[in-house]
């Protein structure tokens, strides 16, 4: 992996990094909302939000293991040449 490749790739890391942060923090609002909800109807659909950003950052989190993975593997083929 080049110099450039490596930083395209760390930033991708702060990308979803800060995707994973507005996945909770948006999970903590719907969540919020979900408690203070009076109709059974709108407290059923923020907690349904709240489960999708759930999800979202979960997948996000997926992506971020992989492309650490990803980056551990080429530095350590790049290392032995």
């Amino acid at each position: 992996m080049t110099n450039n490749k490596i930083t395209d790739a760390h930033s991708l890391i702060d990308i979803l990094k800060e995707a994973i942060k507005k996945e909770h923090d948006s999970y903590d609002y719907y969540h919020k909302a979900a408690s203070i909800a009076v109709k059974p109807a709108s407290k059923k659909m923020f907690l349904r939000l709240a489960e999708m950003e759930q999800g979202h950052a979960s997948e996000l989190t997926r992506h971020l293991s992989d492309l650490e993975a990803q980056i551990h593997i080429d530095k350590a083929l790049t290392a032995s040449f």
